[in-house]
């Protein structure tokens, strides 16, 4: 029994040393990194990474300079009708809808009849556009009478003259009238009191919208019920981001990609780019005009949209050598052996791995190209 306690205090105590050893050494270890890491000095913006730090080995330095590059600008868009080539087309007075012309798919010319509206107040437009005429042309006859008796010594200069102001003023009752009958498209040399008006279309384009309804009162203020766009070419507007857009300029291709169809590519050029950035998106407008023969490019879709910069030389590094503080992205710039100095840049995200540096670095500057995260916290 004796025996047996003693040999089991033997072996407790045998390993409590053991496990007092390791534990010894494990702390020794872990005591070492620890000061080798803490040995890195911080004096303002200038970090001292001595040999023996176990960072040291961690940090990889890489000489930057100018290369050849070609960087894509990602974003999406939205596909938009061009303005000119669209319209909605809505009864310019209240009125009740005699006869639907068009059917929706129907291509039209501008001048096309769309539709027909019984409405008073088009007859009137009309009922004072015959009296202008009428009135004109009377003054007319009046004017020519009056000026047959002045040569015939039979009507005096002040008759004459009043009959030259008659004349003038019709003209100009006349002319005002046509003005607001071409203003509603109102077919001047047939126009008659009593007959409907048509209205037709300003555009050239596809029937994309018919809403009408035969016997339906249209109101002033009703909603748009036809509306008539060519689509053969449509807009892509993007919103391109305050760092990217000073680069818009230099684009020379565009991709765009159909959310609906993701097997389609329609290739694409800058027509526009806004002078307002927007203060909540930080972005900027930017309009990108496509050839749509197909139609497949519809008003309203979204898109993805990739735009090509023409190639040009600057310096590139990759994104892990870059850092973020309170004061804005800086890379480690290596001065001398084991010292680095915190330099700001500015920087351009070319693809997912690599920035192009726009201020900040020049050609034959050295920077910490990996590991660069060992000291983002070292103060």
């Amino acid at each position: 029994m004796n025996n047996t306690f003693s040999l089991n205090m033997k072996k407790y105590i045998y390993l409590m040393i053991c496990a007092g050893i390791l534990a010894s050494c494990g702390g020794a270890a872990d005591n070492s990194e620890s000061m080798a890491d803490t040995d890195v000095t911080v004096t303002g913006d200038t970090l001292v990474v001595p040999q023996a730090s176990t960072i040291a080995a961690r940090l990889k330095c890489d000489t930057v300079g100018e290369s050849s590059y070609s960087a894509t600008l990602s974003t999406t868009g939205v596909v938009r009708a061009i303005p000119s080539a669209y319209a909605e087309v809505s009864a310019p007075f209240a009125g009740r809808v005699v006869r639907s012309l068009v059917r929706i798919g129907q291509n039209v010319k501008a001048g096309t009849p769309l539709f027909e509206i019984s409405s008073s107040e088009y007859s009137e437009v009309v009922k004072r556009l015959i009296q202008t005429k009428s009135e004109m042309d009377m003054a007319k006859r009046g004017l020519d009478r009056t000026q047959d008796l002045h040569n015939n010594k039979v009507a005096s200069v002040k008759e004459l003259d009043e009959a030259k102001t008659a004349y003038s003023l019709a003209v100009e009752e006349y002319r005002h009238a046509v003005a607001v009958a071409k203003e509603y498209q109102i077919d001047i040399k047939n126009a008659e009191v009593g007959q409907p008006m048509i209205v037709r279309s300003p555009i050239t384009g596809q029937v994309l919208k018919n809403d009408l309804v035969i016997g339906e009162y249209l109101k002033e203020d009703a909603a748009t019920k036809v509306v008539v766009a060519d689509l053969d070419k449509v807009w892509v507007k993007a919103n391109v981001s305050e760092m990217d857009a000073p680069y818009v300029d230099g684009i020379e291709h565009v991709e765009v990609n159909l959310v609906a169809r993701p097997d389609s590519v329609m290739s694409g050029h800058v027509t526009y780019v806004g002078g307002i950035l927007d203060p909540d998106t930080r972005t900027v407008e930017t309009i990108i005009e496509c050839n749509n023969p197909r139609h497949l490019m519809l008003p309203n879709m979204y898109a993805q949209v990739r735009m090509q910069i023409h190639s040009r030389n600057s310096i590139v590094i990759p994104k892990r050598a870059v850092l973020q503080s309170e004061k804005g992205r800086y890379v480690l710039l290596r001065v001398a052996d084991g010292t680095y100095v915190r330099n700001r840049v500015e920087v351009q995200s070319i693809d997912e791995q690599y920035l192009r540096v726009i201020k900040g670095l020049t050609a034959g500057d050295v920077i910490v190209s990996e590991g660069a995260f060992y000291l983002i916290d070292k103060h």
